[in-house]
């Protein structure tokens, strides 16, 4: 795995499966189970988090999955995306065909079963969106920057460009509960 993602770490005892995709400069805490996932860039996965775990098919008189002629394409479909600059708290499940908006936060021991709109906050079983890290105009212009799409000098600059035409501080009081 190590060498599938040279600019991410995985932590002990994690298992990401052979057909999900990381972007460079996350991680993944130790202990996490990422199935069939597309994961974006510097994206932050605390300890103990399942991602896209199979889900079994409730209309079917069987919900053992040697009954299925293509286990793992049945258990594992819809599509289980992260955007970039996520923050995955530990002890979180996301869902299969859950999509976390860029720049989102679950909040730790969360379960997400519904899609987590850009900035967000959510927390919770199941989870809901509690507020957002900034403003509406703020979280645009952090979207039309695209700076996770950079190495992490050059991220960094146009981050610490964004904080000082912003107005913004490392020391932000509280999130913005819109």
């Amino acid at each position: 795995m190590r060498r599938r993602y040279p600019d991410v770490k995985i932590g002990r005892g994690s298992h990401v499966s052979d057909d999900t995709t990381i972007g460079a400069h996350s991680y993944i805490g130790l202990h996490c189970f990422v199935t069939r996932a597309r994961i974006g860039r510097y994206v932050s996965i605390g300890n103990f988090v399942s991602i896209g775990n199979g889900e079994h098919d409730l209309k079917r008189v069987s919900t053992a999955s040697m009954f299925y002629t293509e286990g793992y394409d049945i258990l594992t479909r819809g599509a289980c995306v992260i955007d970039s600059d996520v923050w995955i708290g530990v002890d979180s499940v996301i869902r299969r065909g859950v999509h976390l908006g860029h720049g989102c936060v679950v909040g730790a021991n969360s379960f997400v079963n519904k899609d987590i709109p850009a900035f967000a906050i959510a927390v919770g079983s199941p989870a809901k969106v509690v507020g957002y890290r900034f403003p509406e105009e703020i979280r645009q212009a952090i979207l039309d920057s695209g700076w996770w799409q950079h190495a992490p000098d050059k991220a960094g600059a146009i981050i610490q460009q964004l904080e000082q035409d912003l107005d913004l501080t490392g020391d932000m009081a509280s999130p913005d509960p819109s």
